[in-house]
């Protein structure tokens, strides 16, 4: 819906999703454990233009995701934990400024998790983690052929509601308080249809467990390079050929991304070359 002059718009929405999942014995091919739950999620947004450039904005919308099958470790092995909802507050501004926008936001984002009772040997869901942060974001054109698309987050994750309060207030497990991603292109002057590119890529230090000393995953930070040349295609008049290769981790760094638990985490891809030929029709 909109009003003065579409200055005023709120969009609301739910939807419904039912996640259905089947695990089965590689050996016997017997089913092990099932899973068939659905929930509905609603989302609301509000956006209010004062100035033709200038937009603010609030929404709040709840994610999902599905449940956990408790372990053959537990006491209620096989359990199914119903889908998890994240709920997301968020509100913001954003400004075009005519060659390039910005955008600031703030956010608040709850989500439960699953913890190991130790007294019974029971897998509970019952805790809550809250991520506040702020995001700021720039994107367009502030001069002609160079192109910029980037932008920082500042998260603050907490976990609430653990067992027995143990962990109450500790920043979150593979949760960085601080990442950055900046993109960049520029169009050759001097060799029409060439462009360069280049992003960099930062992530801050992880807590990867809430035991006592906390270990950590480093800091990391990577950097891609890359070219694409555009050219009319000799088979198709009018039409163009795009040839692409991209340097992705051009120092070859050696880094951990993320994680799920103090025993599964990510490594980093090593360096990768790409090709590509693309072409209209």
């Amino acid at each position: 819906m909109s009003a003065a002059g579409k200055r005023i718009q709120l969009t609301a929405g739910a939807r419904l999703q039912q996640v259905t999942a089947a695990n089965f014995n590689p050996t016997t091919g017997a089913q092990t454990s099932y899973y068939n739950q659905s929930a509905l999620s609603p989302s609301v947004a509000l956006v209010f233009k004062p100035w033709q450039n200038v937009s603010i904005y609030g929404n709040w919308i709840q994610g999902l995701e599905r449940g956990t099958i408790v372990g053959a470790t537990f006491a209620n092995a096989g359990e199914i934990f119903p889908p998890y909802k994240s709920t997301q507050y968020e509100a913001g501004i954003k400004v075009d400024w005519g060659k390039f926008t910005t955008t600031a936001s703030v956010f608040q984002i709850s989500r439960p998790f699953t913890f190991a009772d130790v007294t019974t040997n029971t897998l509970v869901l019952g805790g809550d983690q809250r991520n506040q942060g702020v995001e700021l974001n720039v994107f367009g054109e502030p001069m002609e052929g160079v192109r910029l698309l980037g932008g920082v987050m500042f998260l603050d994750a907490v976990l609430a509601k653990t067992q027995s309060g143990l962990t109450d207030g500790w920043i979150a497990p593979f949760s960085p308080g601080f990442s950055l991603n900046l993109a960049g292109e520029w169009d050759l002057p001097f060799v029409r249809g060439l462009t360069l590119n280049g992003r960099i890529v930062y992530t801050g230090s992880q807590y990867i467990d809430t035991t006592w000393p906390r270990r950590s995953l480093p800091e990391w930070t990577r950097f891609d390079l890359g070219a694409r040349y555009a050219f009319e295609n000799p088979g198709a008049k009018g039409r163009l050929l795009v040839a692409r290769f991209n340097v992705e981790n051009v120092l070859d760094s050696n880094y951990w991304v993320s994680g799920t638990a103090a025993t599964t985490l990510f490594l980093g891809m090593p360096r990768k070359f790409l090709l590509s030929l693309t072409a209209d029709f």
